[in-house]
């Protein structure tokens, strides 16, 4: 199957917009919290790879373009949290399996 790059290059942006929409709502929850211009580049950066991998999935099971898109942004969406949630559980195993 040949690589669309324009649909790629468009699943990319839609998952940066939601990465870049969740971490603006984060700010406005916690005002105190620091927020620069590498914080918000870093989570369009995150949920473009979570973005990448979803769309990578969608392909791979053949869901339509219209569902793929709106899937992608979802994952850029959450895929910070998401990643944060799976880095503590991995955490946590691989300490109670050194220190058990």
């Amino acid at each position: 199957m040949p690589i669309n790059f324009i649909e790629v290059l468009i699943n990319i942006v839609l998952a940066s917009f939601g990465g870049l929409v969740r971490r603006i709502l984060d700010h406005e929850q916690n005002p105190k919290k620091k927020a620069s211009f590498s914080y918000y580049i870093i989570g369009s950066l995150i949920s473009m790879f979570v973005g990448i991998i979803v769309y990578i999935l969608c392909k791979n099971f053949g869901v339509s373009q219209m569902l793929t898109a709106g899937l992608t942004a979802l994952g850029g969406y959450i895929g910070s949290p998401l990643l944060d949630q799976m880095s503590e559980i991995a955490k946590k195993q691989l300490e109670e399996k050194a220190g058990g």
